[in-house]
This record gives C-alpha cells, sequence and structure tokens, in this order.
C-alpha cells in the first residue's frame, strides 16, 4: 500500500509540474515543452503502473482496464494537439489537453485510493461472537 501512496505522490507533483510549465507556455509563452512533456510522461507512467496493479487485483479490473486505455490516449492527444483546430479556437484543444492531463493525475488518485481502500477491507479481522466454555 505504500506502494500506491508513492505513485500517487508521484503522479500528483509530476501533474503541477505539467501543469504549471504548459499554463506559462500557454499565457506567458515560455518555452519549456520538453520538461512539460516530461512530466506529462511521469504522471503517464503513473496511471499506468497504477492501473496494472489494479488490473492485478480483484475487483478492480475494470479500473485497470480504464486507466490503461487512458494512459494510451493522453501522450496520443499531448504530442498531437498542436495540429488540431489551428487558430483562433485552438485554446479549446489547449483546454482539452489540460482537462485531460488533470484527469490522468485524478484517475491516478482515485484508482489509488480505491486499491488501498480494498486492500484495508480486506485485511480487516472479522469479529465473530465466541461461545463461552
Amino acid at each position: 500500500m505504500m506502494t500506491t501512496r508513492i505513485i500517487q505522490i508521484i503522479s500528483g507533483i509530476a501533474g503541477l509540474g505539467a501543469l504549471t510549465l504548459g499554463l506559462l507556455f500557454w499565457i506567458a509563452n515560455i518555452d519549456l515543452i520538453n520538461i512539460h512533456m516530461l512530466f506529462g510522461l511521469l504522471v503517464t507512467l503513473t496511471l499506468l503502473v497504477m492501473s496494472i496493479i489494479a488490473l492485478s487485483t480483484r475487483c478492480m479490473r475494470i479500473w485497470g482496464i480504464v486507466g490503461i486505455v487512458y494512459a494510451l490516449i493522453v501522450p496520443v492527444f499531448g504530442l498531437r494537439q498542436s495540429g488540431i483546430l489551428i487558430g483562433d479556437l485552438h485554446w479549446l484543444i489547449q483546454t482539452a489537453h489540460m482537462l485531460v492531463g488533470i484527469g490522468a493525475i485524478a484517475l491516478t488518485g482515485i484508482i489509488g485510493a480505491r486499491y488501498v481502500a480494498l486492500k484495508q477491507s480486506m485485511a480487516k479481522p472479522t469479529t465473530e461472537p465466541q461461545a463461552v466454555r
């Protein structure tokens, strides 16, 4: 369970870094795209790892499949977004790109939290009344 917490922390820090650098590029034209892409890749990899953990856990396989599909979509959309809807309406694609990234961070956290809750509920011993002899 500690591993899932570390993965969530890495995802959150990398996500915050990617979001900050993306907004700096979008608003102030500060070009740190390579670092932004590295942070985005870290977010995607943490989502992929968390999804594989979920896929190998009973009762979480659907979350694992959703996470893997989402982890495949994130980099494709990230790399292709600069050529979609070029012109005055490109801000719509930039906004969608930002929301997809935030969604990846959130999905990593959701899968991690559900995994921890499931493992904790499985670890609790059942307390049954015992007969007095």
